[in-house]
């Protein structure tokens, strides 16, 4: 049984790194290989009694195993560079996430100056509350959007990108205009907008007229934005949310990597196949 997943990992890793894309055949390299795990799956069926491997082998197939071995240590160090890299990446995932969630929490009171703004404040405190809630908001985008660019390491991760979407939907949301009092296209009627990029931008000579001409609309419209982003910001770090849930399942992935290191290195690492043999037929 042990000789024959040997053969089947050896087969696996061949068909694997086939440089033609083929799984129809083997090479006549391969078919030796495979050939001597055979003999030696043989010479155990056989029971030879106070033999070694080595002894029991016929013709070249002491040679031949020798590559098995080569081939079988050097799949199990591949293995190792994968599993070890993807724990790594799944520990940065980790940190990364933990730091969104914090960033949110304290992101959550980027609409407190908006929330104060009463009609007699005056055009410039407006401004300026609306501006701090912009760079706030960019400063926060500027620092994750990098780990959600493709190949990154939060690309295509839900709870990540759950965070995003729901911070820039509120921000661009219409309905916190249009029938809850204040302008019909919300912050875009007041010169607020997206770039390409997912940074936040303002046309300030847009706003003061709008400010002008709509005073109340505008306020309305900030507050709207203003207690559903922070509504949302505080949803979003919450225990018991996807965020919060995903970070969990990283820590515990991690932590029982490394409570079975020991196992692993046994299974895959270094001559662990031929001290695996030696057991086997010493």
């Amino acid at each position: 049984m042990d000789i024959d997943l040997a053969a089947f990992r050896l087969n696996a890793l061949a068909l694997l790194t086939r440089t033609d894309g083929s799984s129809k055949t083997t090479s006549a390299g391969q078919a030796g290989l495979f050939e001597a795990l055979l003999k030696l799956q043989t010479t155990r069926l056989l029971g030879a009694s106070g033999k070694g491997v080595n002894t029991m082998l016929v013709d070249d197939a002491s040679t031949q195993m020798e590559s098995v071995l080569a081939q079988l240590e050097a799949s199990n160090s591949a293995f190792l560079q994968r599993y070890n890299a993807r724990v790594e990446s799944i520990g940065d995932e980790a940190e990364v996430l933990t730091r969104l969630r914090e960033r949110l929490a304290e992101l959550g009171s980027a609409g407190d100056g908006l929330k104060q703004l009463t009609m007699a404040s005056a055009d410039g405190d407006i401004k300026a509350a609306l501006e701090d809630f912009i760079e706030r908001y960019n400063q926060w985008d500027t620092e994750f959007d990098p780990y959600f660019e493709d190949g990154a390491l939060l690309d295509d991760n839900q709870a990540g990108e759950a965070a995003r979407f729901s911070l820039r939907r509120e921000v661009g949301s219409i309905f916190h205009g249009a029938g809850n009092g204040g302008f019909a296209l919300g912050l875009t009627d007041m010169g607020v907008g997206f770039t390409p990029d997912g940074q936040l931008q303002f046309d300030e000579q847009a706003f003061d007229a709008v400010l002008q001409i709509g005073r109340e609309g505008a306020l309305r419209t900030l507050h709207n934005v203003a207690g559903a982003f922070s509504t949302a910001a505080e949803l979003l770090s919450a225990d018991g949310h996807l965020l919060e849930r995903r970070i969990g399942n990283a820590e515990r992935a991690v932590a029982w990597a490394a409570e079975n290191q020991n196992s692993l290195m046994a299974e895959f690492g270094p001559n662990s196949a031929a001290a695996k043999l030696a057991k086997w037929y010493g």
